[in-house]
């Protein structure tokens, strides 16, 4: 049997197949012209392809990143969640972050890389690619000194308007890079706490989440001088968080469950983090049914009808990065459980579009495959596979 035609690796390769066929299959089936070219013709045509362009990016767009199992290099896939259909892939570097203009007009990768692949010299930096053309518009070499974990969506961060990207340092003390992405220019690294995880309120400020409970407030200027503030403690010791919380630079909300089921929320302002009342995601009988939150990206929040989507399902203690396959709809202000949703197969990590008919995405890592529900129902509208290695992290825009 004849294999399956390899997946296109890139956008660019994949619009010149469409575009040459297009106009071959459109001559086929008019009347007025023979159906059947001859090869001097179908060469012609296919000689002269032109690049095909994505939609505009909008509120259903979606990046899904598979960093391969940690291997070298990272896969990011580029999916319009209206139809369930690929529009591009781009390559990055290793454990490369994955971040979404607000424009919507590019998206940005903090890489890291080595002149012999897996060795030799370490080149940082910051490319921005074009979300309609997959062109790369921007290449921007940063310190070496990236922490490389791409798998923590937060641990780099475009601030609001665009301005800046920030991304952590790890070695050889905790600090913080800033990225000038207007002048196109790494700027600086900014001594931080110990600390860790951006959540930028504008183009001055960010929040770090700190070993001892509170988040620092780091006021920066365009120079990277900065100021710091902490926050109360607002989680005690034995009250552990999960890696990757849910953030919206809109609203500033900040939404971070706990392995038990316990929500921690706060909205974010350039003057101080307000924290709200936590939330307890289970009742004491599902407490003790060992219904527990589970996965990589455990938690979702929709910013237009204030919900939290709570990724769950009954699982021993400390199983909190094994796979679930429902999901918990809880009101934000109130607390009060408005679903619980039977995805119907087992789910990684989740994210929602940020619209007035929102998708919620449910990404299976093991099966490589992305699930598109209705998130008010739960119903399956798209079911997208085959993309990459080892897929777990979802980005979507807030616009």
């Amino acid at each position: 049997m004849t294999p399956p035609f390899p997946r296109r690796r890139s956008l660019r390769l994949l619009a010149t197949l469409v575009s040459g066929l297009v106009p071959v299959l459109a001559l086929a089936q008019n009347s007025a012209v023979p159906s059947q070219l001859s090869k001097q013709a179908t060469a012609e045509l296919l000689d002269k392809p032109t690049i095909v362009k994505a939609p505009p990016s909008n509120s259903k767009r979606v990046y899904i990143t598979d960093p391969g199992h940690f291997q070298v290099t990272t896969q990011v896939f580029t999916l319009d969640g209206d139809t369930g259909k690929l529009l591009g892939m781009s390559d990055a570097g290793n454990m490369a972050h994955v971040m979404t203009a607000h424009s919507g007009k590019f998206f940005a990768t903090a890489n890291s890389w080595w002149s012999r692949i897996s060795r030799g010299k370490r080149t940082d930096y910051v490319q921005l690619i074009d979300a309609q053309t997959h062109d790369t518009v921007a290449d921007i070499e940063i310190s070496p000194t990236r922490f490389l974990s791409g798998v923590m969506p937060w641990m780099a961060a475009m601030t609001p308007d665009d301005h800046y990207l920030l991304f952590y340092q790890f070695s050889p003390s905790p600090g913080v890079g800033l990225v000038d992405l207007q002048k196109k220019s790494f700027v600086k690294m900014m001594d931080v706490p110990d600390c860790y995880e951006m959540f930028p309120t504008s183009s001055k400020t960010f929040y770090m989440n700190c070993r001892d409970g509170t988040l620092m407030k780091i006021s920066y200027d365009e120079q990277g001088n900065t100021k710091r503030e902490a926050s109360r403690i607002f989680h005690q010791e034995n009250e552990y968080l999960f890696n990757n919380p849910a953030y919206s630079m809109v609203s500033g909300r900040l939404v971070w469950p706990t392995y038990e089921g316990k929500i921690f929320q706060a909205n974010l302002t350039d003057q101080s983090a307000n924290f709200l009342p936590p939330i307890e995601a289970f009742t004491a009988a599902e407490k003790t049914a060992n219904w527990r939150p589970g996965g990589w990206m455990p938690v979702a929040y929709h910013r237009p009808s204030d919900r939290i989507y709570l990724l769950a399902d009954q699982r021993p203690q400390w199983h909190h990065k094994t796979t679930s396959r429902f999901v918990f709809v809880i009101d934000a202000k109130t607390g009060k459980r408005i679903a619980r949703l039977d995805l119907g197969h087992e789910t990684d990590s989740i994210g929602i579009s940020q619209d007035a008919q929102p998708h919620l995405y449910a990404l299976s890592t093991g099966e490589k495959t992305l699930y598109v529900h209705d998130a008010t129902k739960g119903k399956l509208l798209h079911k997208v596979g085959e993309l990459g290695r080892d897929p777990n992290i979802i980005t979507t825009p807030e616009q």
